[in-house]
């Protein structure tokens, strides 16, 4: 029986040594996991008034009164972000992560309000205020932004050369020159896009993709305009041969919105083009971020076999306006916190943080608090374009898992979605349809359920699998497993000697009493 003990002894020695070695490797590959904050679409409204009219974008005014109660400080969901909540989001980023390896900064920062409202000098204020707040809260943190299609002066008017100098004052009264460095600078003087290796392997494409939106009739008749296509898959050659990945950041993302059935963002020509570009490259290119929707959504580009190929992530907005398109509705004001793989780029999940903005303004606090985890909301291994196609698969029967998907998309502005099979249809044919042509094909068809184009091969890949155990599980459970031996032996010990001194048989002790 002694050397029973010893040998027990001796396994539970052995069996800590490689809890702790398994403990040991698993912070090493925490080590290697990095995180990047998404923030976009802050709208930031300087005249927001807690005494304003909701109707009319929460400002004062002398032709409409406001009879109702205050409004609250933190904003409305008929109107833009007043600066509480701006400084509330950047302040709420480095609450839940204060040291993230870079911040991309997405765009639109002007308010939703008349051209008459605003001139040049004042958009260059109010992005150079944002500007301000994001490097003082982040002082270390490289941060990396792009323009939306509300930045320039009149609203959506992008320019496509330098004459005019927007990009220049861009950097200079915006303050852009202070979180870009020389070579970024340089190019993004060119036509509002530059490139940034994030480290040695991953490079970093700031893309204005505002150039190639429909309401931009400078760029109409335009082959390339700021020469920024033929710069894109130039710079997509150099990462191929060189053995580097890329990651694209931009504002309005291509392919159609999921909200509101016919609307979309590029001209035709610009979005056949950009997609051919995304799809030549798709080994290059593991990672694209967009702003622009207001919406928490995803996009798959699927390739001639039918298979998913790369992934658009469409991060929600900071700002809860309610949108004029109809139906299309307001939000609950958003960031996003991405973690990758530091030795490959592969982004591998991402935490989505939201303000409740009733909640906030009546408890006159900011709470953003974690709405969900990508992984774990949608009962997926990885945010690979495999792992989001069969996501995309699952909403045409799995209703729990699609409403689901919709409270999401609104932030949880709408807890109680009403999408009928036109809507439905509508959301998925988004995701999956890039190609403007496939998209109208794929809405149109309304007695089919498959949201498929014409010309392509079903390949059915089922609903999402489980997701696998992390590996700091293996670490718990083995540490309880090593404290449970340790509590038997420890207790057979005990058993044993007590049943020597009483002549009770081992297997007995733990039942038996006393013998006097």
């Amino acid at each position: 029986m002694y050397l029973y003990v010893v040998l027990c002894f001796l396994g539970l020695i052995s069996h800590t040594n490689a809890a702790k070695l398994s403990f040991e490797r698993n912070k090493q590959s925490l080590d290697l996991v990095g995180f990047f904050w998404q923030i976009t679409d802050i709208h930031y409204d300087g005249n927001y008034s807690i005494s304003g009219v909701p109707t009319d974008m929460c400002h004062q005014s002398t032709s409409k009164l406001n009879n109702a109660t205050k409004l609250g400080i933190y904003g409305d969901f008929l109107c833009d972000s007043p600066w509480q909540l701006v400084t509330s989001a950047i302040e709420g980023m480095r609450a839940n992560n204060a040291e993230p390896d870079f911040i991309i900064w997405t765009g639109d920062s002007i308010p939703h309000v008349n051209n008459s409202e605003l001139d040049r000098t004042e958009v260059f204020k109010i992005i150079g205020n944002v500007t301000r707040k994001l490097a003082e809260v982040f002082p270390n943190i490289s941060i990396f932004p792009v323009l939306g299609n509300h930045d320039p002066y009149p609203a959506n008017q992008m320019p496509a050369g330098t004459s005019d100098g927007y990009y220049g004052g861009i950097l200079k009264k915006s303050q852009w020159e202070n979180i870009l460095d020389s070579d970024q600078q340089r190019q993004f003087n060119n036509g509002g896009y530059y490139s940034f290796h994030i480290q040695s392997n991953l490079r970093l494409l700031a893309l204005n993709t505002n150039l190639y939106y429909q309401l931009d009739t400078l760029v109409k008749d335009m082959e390339d305009p700021a020469g920024q296509l033929a710069w894109f898959e130039k710079q997509l050659i150099d990462c191929r041969l060189k053995n580097e990945k890329a990651y694209v950041i931009s504002h309005v993302p291509p392919g159609a919105f999921e909200r509101l059935a016919g609307i979309s963002w590029f001209y035709p020509q610009f979005n056949q083009q950009y997609l051919k570009i995304i799809a030549d490259y798709s080994d290059i290119i593991i990672g694209q971020f967009y702003g622009h929707e207001h919406t928490d959504s995803f996009r798959l580009l699927i390739d001639q076999h039918d298979e998913a190929i790369n992934t658009m992530f469409l991060s929600p907005a900071v700002t809860p306006w309610k949108s004029t398109l109809p139906g299309v509705g307001a939000n609950n004001p958003s960031i996003r916190l991405y973690s990758y793989i530091k030795e490959t780029g592969v982004v591998i999940d991402y935490k989505q943080y939201y303000l409740n903005l009733t909640e906030a303004n009546s408890l006159h606090k900011a709470d953003w608090k974690l709405e969900y985890q990508a992984t774990e909301a949608f009962n997926i291994p990885d945010l690979s374009p495999t792992s989001l196609d069969r996501l995309s698969e699952s909403f045409r029967d799995n209703d729990y898992m699609f409403n689901k998907y919709l409270v999401i998309n609104t932030v949880g502005y709408d807890t109680n979605p009403q999408c009928n099979s036109t809507c439905k249809r509508n959301q998925i044919c988004a995701i999956r349809h890039l190609n403007l042509d496939q998209y109208t094909d794929c809405i149109s068809r309304r007695g089919d359920t498959t949201f498929r184009p014409v010309l392509t091969t079903h390949h059915h890949h089922g609903k999402p699998g489980r997701k696998p155990v992390p590996r700091y599980m293996f670490y718990i459970i083995g540490s309880m497993a090593g404290v449970i031996l340790l509590l038997t032996i420890l207790f057979a010990v005990f058993c044993f000697n007590r049943g020597k001194r009483q002549r009770v048989p081992f297997k007995y002790g733990r039942f038996a009493g006393p013998i006097n």
